[in-house]
């Protein structure tokens, strides 16, 4: 079958909306494919109040070959109000199968547990981690039946630094602007860090042309959007790239904000400079008061002190997502931290003390190993455990921790209340 006689759906299943999230993801792999001249449709089920009905109307209309189904998140990865979208999917992935077409996962959802939600989803085909090179392969084999795996893994060919992806035109952005979302772009995929917790952490780095990202941005403004967050996991992951993009991107002089997730390391001043003259005026920080953790990522309190000290210089403002209450962590690490920020006042501090396990993680084969950490597991454990439902690990109650921080305006629960950082 020829390229232009393959029609390819991509669906966004994902509804959340605290706060819906745009999936440039789908954007990056579209323009992928129709630089090769497939045709490819998306369908944002995100503001869709019956998704099943909704894809029924469009296979009325149009005949697919193929679809990619993209997998966000497995569950909302907080405890408080957790949401576990699995069972939503399946109901979706069950009335797709009725027209027999082929199913093909990904996302980074879909990444964290690929063997264990194909299983679940009993879908055809599944990509790990970034798809705009690897989808185009894998469907060149599954044109020409050649495929042997049912997984195949995208952190192998990483992304094309030089696609400019085509965006704005098959995802109505004005639904998720209306309801409090912004829209994302991205610099980079994978991170070099060593979160034990993390299922991105020391995945292969692939970055992207400055002068695309540049473009990408210059024509989003053209069609009138000014608000940007970064999607990387952490903005910082190689520091001469990072200060590079912030140099190209203030000589545009866009009419644009942005706000951006970092890392305690790599950095120096003159990042911070940079991202205040590109218009960067929010910085979310993510820390581990856990100092084993801080050693493997190459930073300590003096650097922390330092990152905030350069935030109020450049009058950006800086929100921390702590993570406490590591295995074997003490609680007086935790006040050490909570002291800290008491004294180095950052804008907010959220406070994540129970950790999602994830079964291809350090955390993970922590927790399978060590059978005197299963008492604080927030379900029974049992070796059949693959850790796809949500399981948490905590040393602490809510209550404890409330004590903890004794009502102080500065720290929040993450989870209790709705939100992100970005929405400050």
């Amino acid at each position: 079958m020829d390229n232009l006689e393959l029609n390819i759906l991509l669906i966004n299943p994902n509804r959340m909306k605290n706060p819906p999230v745009i999936p440039i993801g789908l954007e990056y792999i579209a323009t992928a494919l129709e630089n090769q001249e497939y045709n490819v449709d998306i369908i944002d089920l995100c503001f869709i109040s019956s998704p099943i009905e909704e894809l029924a109307k469009l296979f009325e209309k149009k005949k697919y070959d193929i679809i990619g189904f993209s997998i966000r998140n497995i569950d909302s990865c907080i405890f408080f109000n957790n949401e576990f979208y699995l069972y939503e999917f399946k109901k979706l992935i069950e009335f797709i199968k009725k027209y027999e077409i082929p199913i093909v996962l990904g996302g980074s959802g879909f990444s964290a547990a690929p063997n264990e939600v194909m299983e679940f989803l009993q879908a055809d085909y599944g990509i790990i981690g970034p798809g705009e090179k690897v989808f185009p392969t894998f469907l060149k084999q599954w044109q020409n039946k050649q495929l042997s795996p049912t997984i195949f893994n995208g952190w192998d060919h990483g992304i094309d630094e030089n696609l400019i992806a085509a965006r704005g035109n098959k995802i109505n952005y004005q639904d998720y602007l209306e309801n409090n979302g912004i829209v994302g772009f991205i610099t980079h995929t994978g991170c070099k860090s060593h979160c034990p917790y993390c299922i991105e952490a020391n995945t292969k780095v692939t970055f992207r042309k400055i002068a695309n990202i540049i473009e990408e941005l210059a024509t989003l403004v053209n069609q009138g959007y000014t608000h940007f967050h970064l999607c990387d996991s952490e903005f910082n992951e190689n520091l001469d790239y990072s200060i590079e993009f912030c140099k190209e991107l203030t000589k545009l002089s866009l009419p644009l904000k942005w706000t951006l997730y970092m890392k305690p390391y790599p950095y120096n001043e003159e990042l911070f400079r940079v991202l205040h003259e590109s218009n960067a005026y929010l910085i979310t920080l993510s820390v581990d008061s856990d100092k084993k953790i801080q050693n493997l990522n190459n930073y300590t309190y003096n650097d922390l002190v330092k990152i905030i000290d350069y935030c109020n210089k450049y009058k950006i403002e800086l929100a921390i997502d702590m993570l406490t209450g590591y295995p074997y962590e003490s609680k007086e690490s935790t006040i050490e931290m909570l002291d800290f920020f008491k004294k180095n006042l950052p804008k907010t501090v959220g406070i994540s003390f129970y950790y999602r396990i994830h079964k291809n993680t350090v955390l993970g084969n922590l927790i399978k190993n060590n059978p005197e950490l299963h008492k604080f597991l927030t379900k029974p454990y049992s070796d059949k455990e693959n850790f796809l439902e949500p399981v948490f690990f905590s040393q602490y109650h809510q209550k404890e921790m409330e004590a903890l921080i004794v009502e102080d305006q500065l720290f929040r629960i993450s989870g209790l209340i709705p939100g992100v950082n970005y929405q400050l």
